[in-house]
């Protein structure tokens, strides 16, 4: 009902549009030209007058792209902006007249509004032209031919496959609002009887959690290379952030060779995102879940540089917020080396869901592929036993 009161009013806004622009002169060619010329020394008044002097031309145009899925008017509030366009970039010394250079413009803009408010998703021009050319040939169909006409008829109207037009055909029937009621007396909305698959229950993240933080108590008990390997080999990490020396220890490495790589990795990051290494634990803790991991970087672990704080200038904060918002930072550390990367990332404490291969894993520890597996297995060994003891 209230579609139709929309179209009620919008029919008295287009009489009264169309009565206002009817009185404006048209322009002489002589005219038009030195408008144009004016206009290209951005003479306001100008680009006025060349414009509202064509108005009726895009009424006119807009009136082969009545659907009933755009408002007429909007389609004529889009022509218009091509219009605009198309007065600011005409060249009246080309010899060519405005409005036959306009016509471009105008059309793709009405194309333009037609791909974005046509239906509940975006199609890209050419197939909202198409979308357009299927309706009024489906409408002459009935109107002249007095039937339905098949795909195969349309397709071979309108010089395309019969594949284009099923699609088209498909992404044309109606949408359904989710709040819209499926009868009056329960007021029960659509939404209410759609089962939602997409986003986890809270009963299934809970036991998910559960199971990841009883597996998280029985890896403690590993060593630490075992414990290292399991958690790159599956992605499951406790998330807190590691010193160097811890580093170099599950890693096998001097701790000279782990800073070098720690301090490489953060240099690229900082310079492809043009933020200080400050800057760039703030943002990596940030996108720490463990709550522990802030407090533990900055208090706990004692071997940060003392120009590393958490304390950040006021005025750098909207520009951090936008590269969060982006996730910039996980894009930069993802762009590292798989050695930057691994280090970088168990520094923060930030490895959930990364998992890696046998191979990756034993080229960053240095060792071969069946020892890693090794250890693995023995890792995965001992794990079990730990939960069979507590059954």
């Amino acid at each position: 009902m209230a579609r139709y009161e929309e179209r009620d009013e919008s029919y008295d806004l287009l009489n009264q549009y169309l009565q206002e622009i009817a009185k404006i002169p048209r322009l002489t060619p002589e005219r038009e030209k030195e408008l144009g010329r004016r206009v290209q020394q951005n003479d306001k008044s100008a680009l006025e007058e060349l414009v509202k002097a064509n108005l009726r031309f895009v009424v006119s145009y807009a009136k082969r792209y009545r659907n009933a899925h755009v408002l007429f008017l909007d389609l004529i509030n889009e022509g218009n902006i091509g219009l605009i366009h198309a007065a600011k970039k005409y060249d009246p010394d080309k010899n060519v007249k405005f409005i036959t250079y306009a016509v471009w413009w105008i059309r793709q803009a009405i194309l333009h509004a037609l791909s974005e408010q046509a239906g509940a998703f975006r199609l890209p021009p050419k197939r909202a032209n198409l979308m357009y050319r299927l309706e009024k040939a489906i409408a002459t169909a009935m109107t002249e031919g007095n039937h339905i006409p098949t795909p195969d008829e349309l397709a071979q109207s309108l010089g395309v496959t019969v594949k284009e037009i099923q699609t088209l055909l498909r992404a044309n029937t109606d949408n359904y609002s989710l709040n819209a009621e499926l009868d009056e007396g329960s007021h029960t909305e659509l939404g209410d009887v759609i089962e939602q698959t997409t986003i986890p229950s809270a009963e299934v993240e809970m036991q998910d959690q559960s199971r990841r933080e009883e597996l998280l108590a029985h890896m403690s008990e590993l060593s630490p290379k075992e414990r290292l390997v399991l958690s790159l080999r599956h992605g499951v990490s406790d998330n807190v952030p590691k010193s160097i020396r811890e580093l170099a220890d599950f890693l096998n490495r001097t701790v000279e060779n782990v800073t070098g790589v720690l301090e490489s990795a953060k240099r690229k990051v900082c310079a492809q995102l043009d933020i200080n290494e400050s800057e760039l634990a703030v943002l990596v803790l940030y996108t720490n879940p463990n709550p522990k991991a802030w407090p533990h970087y900055w208090y706990e672990l004692d071997d940060r540089k003392d120009s590393v704080t958490p304390d950040i200038a006021k005025d750098r904060m909207p520009f951090l917020q936008n590269l969060r918002q982006q996730g910039s930072v996980q894009l930069a550390i993802d762009s590292l080396t798989l050695e930057e990367k691994t280090i970088v990332k168990l520094r923060y404490g930030i490895l959930q869901d990364d998992e890696l291969t046998l191979r990756d894993i034993g080229e960053i520890l240095g060792l071969s592929r069946e020892r890693v597996r090794q250890i693995e297995s023995r890792a995965e060994a001992k794990c079990r036993r730990s939960v069979r003891r507590e059954r």
